[in-house]
């Protein structure tokens, strides 16, 4: 969106400096490094940098002007002085996505699978609208904004993932965005350390209705127990997906096949290329938002169909006859266990390399004792465990006779390995994004 610096230094309640002749920006930056041509730039204060300090950097790429907290007496341009540029930031996106009156906008939040269903609806509403998402995990208070800011001119469509640590953030991203459909895929654990309770997680999700319209449309995953005990607390019109539970979209006949699962809604059968059976659930999303906004069905069919696989998202790797199966983007107790059956499904050899799930708190021990009495009751013949609670795991597993335990450093899962995988056989790696199990994924790769 073009927008003279005037204005955007009035949708930010900021001062013009250096104001002589009022510019036109047409795109917006976060970054020093990535300036385009009439791009503002947007520095941050964080824990460890000031992006302050980059200005000159920024306006040495092309900047056209800034946004600042500080004052800059030896620059020559135009700039808008602001008491936070964090919130500057936000208002911005704020005042941008009010003109936006016409753009319709799915907000996408839930303790896992957020990223998986935004890419699922968006695959299907491209095929009929001029569609916008926020690239990767851009999905916190500065992810968001600064998504929604650069909205090409021509978007009929976008959907926004939602992410939060703590009460008042998804209200705050709401607020924003302003969804018109807001999906809440689960409540699991996940920030359990800051929330307490599964209700509060419940609680904190639901904040996504605060920034929708009255007519505005919830669609909630039927199956999840919060979810379905607590629909009817819903401020919104609630639309359910679900495969166990009578729902309004539900997956039936579901098939298991070699290169993904098919199953049937309202009898139409539906293809995903996933060996993750969770992805059923995340693309039924994208069927519902479909439905609503009258896609074809049979393009979205080809849309789910079609879906890109995400990196290190249950990406599989194929290496001669051994499968690599890399989960290590993040890891909860409910995706934890959604990973392991799904990995059963495979023949041959199956070995688990698992490490922390964070953010439990009080909850960690407990959570990751689940998981290993999950193990014990399938057919897996290796457990590699690293990370500090991860032992809780390995306490569980050691206990099965014929299973093989093992709880070891980061570095020495690549020893066990070397003794473990033999041919026709599948790995499993996953943790939390912040273990870095990826590295150990890398190097074996590197390795075969």
């Amino acid at each position: 969106m073009n927008l003279w610096l005037s204005e955007i230094a009035k949708a930010v309640n900021g001062e013009l400096k250096n104001f002589s002749n009022d510019v036109i920006v047409k795109n917006f930056s976060i970054n020093s490094k990535n300036i385009g041509k009439d791009t503002l730039f947007i520095p941050l204060k964080g824990i460890r940098f000031d992006g302050h300090d980059f200005v000159k950097e920024a306006l040495q790429n092309g900047a056209i002007s800034f946004i600042s907290q500080k004052e800059f007496e030896d620059v020559n341009i135009p700039y808008v002085k602001v008491q936070d540029s964090l919130l500057a930031l936000q208002n911005l996106a704020y005042y941008i996505r009010k003109k936006l009156s016409d753009l319709k906008v799915i907000g996408v939040t839930g303790s896992v699978g957020k990223t998986s269903t935004k890419e699922y609806i968006y695959g299907v509403l491209s095929l009929k609208y001029k569609a916008y998402k926020n690239q990767g995990n851009y999905n916190n208070h500065i992810g968001l904004p600064i998504s929604i800011l650069n909205i090409p001119d021509d978007t009929q469509i976008a959907v926004f993932e939602m992410g939060m640590n703590n009460f008042g953030e998804i209200s705050k991203l709401s607020q924003i965005a302003k969804p018109d459909i807001g999906i809440i895929t689960n409540i699991g654990i996940a920030h359990i350390e800051n929330l307490k309770s599964r209700y509060n997680i419940f609680l904190a999700k639901s904040e996504i209705q605060d920034g929708m319209p009255e007519n505005g449309i919830l669609i909630i995953n039927n199956d999840n127990d919060i979810l379905n005990l607590h629909k009817r607390e819903f401020k919104r019109k609630v639309i359910t997906i679900g495969i166990e539970n009578e729902s309004n979209f539900r997956a039936q006949n579901v098939q298991r096949h070699q290169n993904g699962f098919s199953f049937e809604v309202d009898n139409y059968t539906y293809f995903i290329e996933s060996f993750n059976f969770h992805d059923i659930y995340n693309s039924l999303f994208a069927i519902a938002v479909g439905t609503i906004l009258g896609v074809d069905r049979q393009l979205v069919k080809e849309a789910i169909r079609q879906k890109e696989r995400l990196k290190r998202r249950f990406e599989i790797i194929r290496k001669g006859n051994i499968t690599v199966v890399d989960d290590t983007y993040n890891a909860s107790t409910h995706s934890m266990l959604s990973a392991i059956d799904s990995i059963c499904e495979f023949d041959g050899k199956r070995i688990l390399v698992l490490g922390d799930m964070l953010e439990l708190g009080e909850f960690s021990e407990e959570e990751h004792r689940k998981v290993g009495r999950y193990i014990l009751q399938k057919p897996i013949d290796v457990v590699v465990c690293t990370g500090k609670d991860a032992f809780y795991i390995y306490d569980e597993v050691k206990k099965k006779d014929g299973l093989k335990a093992y709880f070891v450093s980061k570095d020495e899962c690549l020893d066990v390995l070397e003794r473990e995988v033999t041919s026709n056989c599948t790995i499993l790696f996953k943790a939390s994004r912040g273990i870095k199990l990826d590295e150990v994924v890398d190097e074996f790769l590197k390795e075969r």
